[in-house]
């Protein structure tokens, strides 16, 4: 078994899920994005007041986030997750996912975004060619993900090795 698989194993089964539990994409990426804010470092003047996630254009994942980390934290930052229906209405985030729907406007969202220390995540493989740092896809009916350390940094984001680890080798 690769190490990625036995770390992601361990992962799920580390908060709560199962494999025969997560029965949708959209609760995949949400236990994929809990896991990603525990294994990025933000910088220290991130890490007081709420961890917030942002959410561009998906209801199903917004919904599913909002119900999985209720009472949830990264650190001891209480957990609040943002809906934004508008790229233009994207306010700064720890974690911005900007679902399939509002990709072709993820050039506006990076512009808005210039100087936080946000996460850039989408649903579409190949959008770390336009900024963001991790991108879903599914490939053989199971959710991957792409990652751009580079454009994490760009963003004064640290990201761990294990996370590096995990993410899909074309």
């Amino acid at each position: 078994m690769k190490k990625g698989v036995l770390l992601i194993a361990f992962l799920l089964v580390g908060v709560g899920f199962g494999y025969s539990q997560v029965t949708s994409v959209s609760q995949a990426q949400t236990l994929y994005i809990y896991n990603f804010s525990r294994l990025i470092q933000w910088p220290a003047g991130s890490t007081s007041g709420d961890f917030v996630i942002g959410v561009v254009g998906d209801n199903e994942l917004f919904n599913s986030l909002t119900n999985y980390v209720t009472n949830k934290k990264v650190g001891t930052q209480p957990i609040v997750v943002r809906k934004f229906d508008d790229p233009q209405s994207v306010s700064r985030c720890h974690i911005v996912f900007v679902g399939d729907g509002k990709v072709s406007r993820l050039n506006e969202i990076v512009g808005k975004l210039q100087g936080a220390n946000s996460l850039i995540i989408t649903e579409r493989k190949g959008m770390i060619n336009s900024g963001s740092a991790i991108d879903f896809f599914m490939e053989q009916d199971k959710l991957r993900f792409v990652m751009n350390s580079n454009n994490a940094q760009k963003y004064n984001l640290t990201v761990s090795k294990s996370l590096e680890d995990m993410a899909y080798k074309n």
